[in-house]
């Protein structure tokens, strides 16, 4: 079916919360993976979360993902922390 056929349609779009920081949305939708991720941090959630102006949907796939990720800590490889 070509998409000039269809009636009443709504577009939408998804990305990374890393590529959404610094945007807004109404709604936003955060799918945490369905297995532990080291990349999975407090900070990611809470950007993720913050990208919401109005609401926001949470979709935990994996049990603890949430829990798990809020109190994993960030380990900063960089170097700056020893300067």
């Amino acid at each position: 079916m070509l998409p000039s056929r269809l009636q009443a349609v709504e577009t939408v779009f998804a990305m990374t919360v890393h590529k959404s920081q610094g945007s807004e949305f109404t709604h936003t939708a955060l799918l945490l993976p369905d297995a532990p991720n080291p990349i999975l941090t407090r900070e990611l959630v809470y950007t993720g979360i913050t990208r919401a102006r109005d609401w926001l949907t949470l979709v935990e796939t994996g049990r603890g993902m949430l829990d798990e990720a809020v109190t994993r800590e960030v380990v900063r490889v960089s170097g700056l922390g020893r300067l």
